[in-house]
């Protein structure tokens, strides 16, 4: 019935607490789903760890990093659930989320994707759960802080879900942490190998959705996602394919000819955030604000890099 896909990398402890948690939490009977983990050449002992401590799950060792996109096309090829569920090592399944969203999957045969609540170690509201395509408009809100001016006067025009809703509602994408996706509605592959991390599972819904089907966030199952737990074992490579993500999605749909206003707007809002949490750390001392003025500078200096370059 369905077929459980995690991608690893250097998690080994996260992705045993990961596994664990689905089959205490899970009351789908385990005879009814699998689990393949692909883990992407960690150097670790994930690999021996999965074999030894659940020897039932099916395991796919690569040689090298594949990357996100490719691996979860490894292990969806070898799958044979009738729906399939992407979820992220980072992650502990609470209550029966899993059955809870399976169930909806079959209820509403219209849906095509489902995403549920994400939720921080510390219970909060993770936003990056689901939302709205990228457009100038909304970008250019995003990073000039314009969405939050005009959130106190009840538009919402972010890119992402910014606060918790009490029902089901349809986006245009959702976070693969975790995706529950319907077998029949795909074409492979499954994601576009161009991606190697962010921006595969905005690309594979505005796929699914051009197709007809509807991508569905529901708030009645939630999870806990440890974001980030592997992605900063290689900081400066994620931060760049953060950036490089979105912006090929962008590209893709909207053509080159209003790439450069994208690009142009995003070096604009980094350059913006480095100006005034450089200016508000200097007038308060606060560490979080200096760490938050060299993020926002790192990543002006990868999006002026982008800039130059052209769509793979």
């Amino acid at each position: 019935m369905l077929s459980i896909i995690i991608v690893n990398w250097r998690v080994p402890e996260l992705l045993r607490e990961c596994l664990a948690s689905i089959y205490r939490e899970t009351k789908v009977p385990p005879a009814l789903f699998e689990i393949i983990v692909v883990d992407n050449n960690s150097g670790d002992h994930s690999v021996e760890l999965v074999r030894v401590e659940f020897p039932q799950v099916i395991c796919v060792a690569n040689v090298v990093n594949a990357g996100f996109g490719r691996a979860n096309n490894q292990a969806y090829q070898k799958s044979r659930g009738r729906f399939v569920l992407l979820l992220n090592p980072d992650t502990l399944i609470q209550g029966d989320a899993i059955g809870q969203a399976l169930a909806l999957m079959k209820q509403r045969s219209s849906v095509v994707a489902l995403g549920c609540r994400l939720l921080n170690g510390d219970g909060s509201l993770q936003r990056w759960t689901g939302g709205r395509f990228p457009s100038l408009w909304n970008v250019a809100c995003h990073y000039l802080f314009l969405s939050r001016l005009l959130a106190l006067f009840g538009y919402d025009v972010s890119v992402y879900l910014t606060h918790d809703v009490s029902h089901d509602c349809e986006v245009d994408w959702l976070c693969g942490a975790f995706l529950m996706l319907r077998r029949a509605a795909i074409t492979e592959p499954l994601f576009d190998p161009s991606y190697f991390m962010y921006g595969e599972d905005m690309d594979l819904c505005y796929r699914l959705k051009q197709a007809g089907g509807t991508i569905l966030y529901t708030p009645a199952a939630s999870i806990i996602h440890y974001q980030g737990a592997s992605m900063s074992k290689q900081h400066g490579d994620i931060m760049l394919s953060s950036l490089k993500g979105v912006r090929t999605f962008y590209g893709k749909t909207q053509g080159p000819g209003k790439l450069w206003l994208f690009d142009a707007l995003t070096v604009a809002g980094f350059g913006l955030r480095w100006c005034a949490f450089r200016i508000g750390a200097g007038f308060s001392g606060k560490a979080s604000l200096a760490a938050k003025a060299a993020s926002s500078r790192q990543y002006l200096t990868i999006a002026l890099q982008l800039m130059k370059t052209k769509l793979e």
